[in-house]
């Protein structure tokens, strides 16, 4: 018994560390004077952000998360502008209240750009993660039971046994995957026209800022 607790609090443990930030190798890097991704004569990228302890770590190129070696240059804590030149880039958020956000954004030109990071709450981002993996355990335990359990067995209904349990796994999997949804840190990047002249109204569903949920 005590070795299955041990398990469970090192699985929590690691669920929530990857909730709520960057590995703490990345948290420990020295800020420096100008990050080294920065172009001096590049185009003013703006980051902010409500919660002060977001911090902003910067990649050049598409980064899918989880990269290894880590490519990743802490950067500061938001709002912070940095220079940078015109390509694509991968941004990655962190802080003690709130879930890691990853997302990849374009600067053009001559077109100065503000990114907005709008934190969602890491427990509620890791509860979501637990019920979802409790829902998809009994969803495929209700599946065996039904399976399983022959139809000429006195002392068991199969569908009495596995039905409720398939129904709950699902709905307690779709209460996590919303839970996961809400707590899941949204990186706002806008799409604009080199110059950063504001384009005209956009027919419904045409255009609009890129809202991104980090699952």
């Amino acid at each position: 018994m005590r070795v299955r607790a041990a398990s469970l609090a090192v699985v929590a443990a690691l669920a929530a560390s990857h909730a709520t930030g960057l590995p703490l190798a990345r948290a420990d890097q020295p800020l420096p004077p100008h990050p080294k991704i920065e172009d001096p004569s590049g185009v003013p990228v703006t980051f902010t952000a409500k919660d002060p302890s977001m911090e902003i770590f910067l990649a050049h190129g598409d980064v899918p998360a989880g990269t290894f070696p880590d490519p990743f240059e802490r950067v500061g804590l938001a709002p912070i502008t940095v220079k940078l030149a015109p390509g694509t880039y991968t941004i990655e958020t962190a802080s003690p209240k709130t879930s890691t956000g990853h997302e990849r954004f374009s600067v053009e030109s001559g077109a100065p750009m503000t990114v907005d990071v709008h934190g969602g709450d890491a427990s509620v981002k890791a509860f979501g993660g637990i019920f979802i993996a409790l829902g998809v355990v009994a969803t495929l335990l209700g599946i065996v039971a039904i399976v399983s359990i022959s139809p000429d067995d006195q002392n068991y209904n199969r569908w009495g046994v596995g039905l409720p349990l398939a129904i709950g796994g699902v709905g307690l999997a779709g209460l996590g995957i919303g839970m996961t949804a809400i707590g899941s840190t949204n990186i706002e990047v806008p799409h604009l026209p080199p110059g950063g002249a504001a384009r005209p109204a956009p027919a419904a569903g045409a255009w609009g800022p890129t809202l991104t949920l980090r699952f």
